[in-house]
């Protein structure tokens, strides 16, 4: 088996086990309010719906688009993709963004469902909750599949499912103790670096042994997205008043940025970055390693950019709650004041 072949089946089963493990909270729920039948029925229809999903979608992808045409559509999908999971998973472990509760998140179906009294809402529940979970697994099926390995992405998926319903009629109750944040970094990692191939063969870089290439492209975005949650976790303290030019410039550079960038800044620059390294790699192409490179460093920078928002807002909500820590106006906090200030 190829590094290629065994990357696709894992980092499929990675992704998969997590959309699954969000749709059997749902079909659980479903399954203990309205009946297993009612369950049962709306999952086995958006199996269905799925599979069909992926014969269509898997065997057309190549089939009427040109392959360099394919890698390069799919290969900015999967990157911006890859790079929405890695985003919210660095968010989610530097403390930034709440993790995901799967038990708040089957207490809140139950209490819908209870409302309901139609066998229908608990089918409509289970297929809405499954097909919606699953077709992010289509598109990562088609997408690695179509350009790579669509065997080895199948099994990944099909594998994980099976893992998942396995553990669900063991358990029957959600599986909170999935490292679900865990699963989904790694599975940021592993898409970023799959879509930073992609979308670089089909601009036409010419990466360093082929396949090979994704072994330091995954170990880099790990160890780079590592040092930024390490750096987002540091405590936030008052910082020093910059001088009155200093904040003139800052002001104008947000104003300036801001009529530009906004919560669509991760793939504003990933795009840009993208379209840079193709004029790079058409006017130099001899230099087409080199571009490979600059495209993996270009995608931390963009990462870099879209945390800068999340970073500055708690920045400021620290210093808020700073600033309105009531002060100690006690006469002996006032004769210790008077005391510090005698001794110096």
């Amino acid at each position: 088996m190829s590094i290629g072949y065994l990357a696709v089946l894992g980092v499929t089963f990675l992704a998969a086990a997590v959309e699954w493990v969000e749709a059997l909270t749902i079909v659980l729920a479903v399954g203990t309010v309205k009946g297993w039948r009612s369950a049962l029925t709306g999952t086995a229809v958006a199996v269905l719906a799925l599979i069909a999903l992926v014969v269509v979608f898997g065997a057309g992808i190549t089939a009427y688009i040109p392959i360099s045409a394919a890698r390069t559509l799919v290969g900015v999908f999967l990157l911006l993709f890859g790079l929405k999971w890695l985003y919210k998973a660095i968010l989610r472990s530097a403390g930034l963004k709440a993790l995901h509760d799967e038990a708040r998140a089957f207490v809140e179906t139950e209490e819908e469902l209870r409302t309901a009294k139609s066998h229908w809402a608990g089918v409509a529940t289970s297929f809405n909750g499954v097909f919606l979970e699953g077709v992010e697994v289509v598109f990562i099926v088609v997408a690695l599949g179509g350009l790579r390995d669509l065997q080895a992405a199948v099994i990944g998926a099909v594998l994980s499912m099976v893992v998942v319903i396995a553990v669900g009629i063991a358990l029957r109750h959600p599986l909170t103790q999935v490292p679900e944040n865990t699963m989904k970094y790694v599975v940021g990692i592993m898409l970023t670096s799959f879509g930073t191939f992609f979308a670089g063969e089909g601009i036409g870089v010419d990466w360093w042994n082929g396949d090979v290439v994704l072994l330091p492209l995954i170990g880099g975005y790990a160890i780079a997205s590592f040092l930024i949650v390490l750096y987002l976790r540091r405590p936030v303290g008052p910082a020093a008043t910059p001088p009155t030019a200093v904040r003139v410039a800052r002001a104008i550079g947000a104003e300036i940025w801001g009529l530009f960038v906004d919560d669509g800044a991760l793939a504003i620059v990933t795009v840009a970055v993208l379209l840079a390294v193709a004029l790079f790699a058409i006017k130099l192409s001899g230099q087409r390693q080199l571009a490979g490179l600059l495209l993996a460093g270009g995608i931390l920078v963009a990462v870099l950019v879209g945390l800068s928002g999340p970073v500055r807002k708690r920045r400021s909500q620290v210093l808020s709650e700073l600033s309105s820590q009531p002060v100690d106006r006690s006469p002996i906090a006032a004769d210790r004041l008077q005391e510090q200030n005698l001794s110096h």
